[in-house]
């Protein structure tokens, strides 16, 4: 019978071995920003604020705010650092129309969001 509980102690003890070594490989998960507006219709000469999470970036890291021209994305000045996960920005619009939106960060960007200026 001691043999037995001996022999259990130690498959145990090897199992829980295995798995603590497995849950510390774990790789990190993949950097991500959310991106949402404070409003997304406003009068001409309006601040609208973006806010979001950043998820696997660093505390620090800097967000920019950029706007679609055509095909292309161009960095506004407005930028933030990320803290605690998160981050706010904010840009006045003097444009008209249909802005298209989105935070970045090095190579993680968010997903679009729409301002209807008026």
């Amino acid at each position: 019978m001691n043999i037995r509980i001996a022999t259990v102690a130690a498959v145990s003890a090897a199992l829980v071995a295995a798995g603590a070594t497995a849950a510390v490989a774990a790789p990190a998960p993949a950097p991500a920003l959310t991106v949402k507006a404070s409003a997304t219709g406003i009068r001409l000469g309006d601040v609208v604020t973006f806010s979001g999470k950043a998820t696997g970036l660093k505390a620090g890291s800097k967000v920019t705010l950029q706007v679609k021209d055509g095909r292309k994305w161009v960095s506004l000045p407005a930028t933030t650092k990320v803290t605690k996960g998160a981050y706010k920005v904010g840009d006045k619009f003097e444009k008209k129309g249909v802005e298209v939106l989105r935070v970045k960060d090095g190579g993680t960007v968010s997903k679009n969001v729409s301002v209807t200026v008026r």
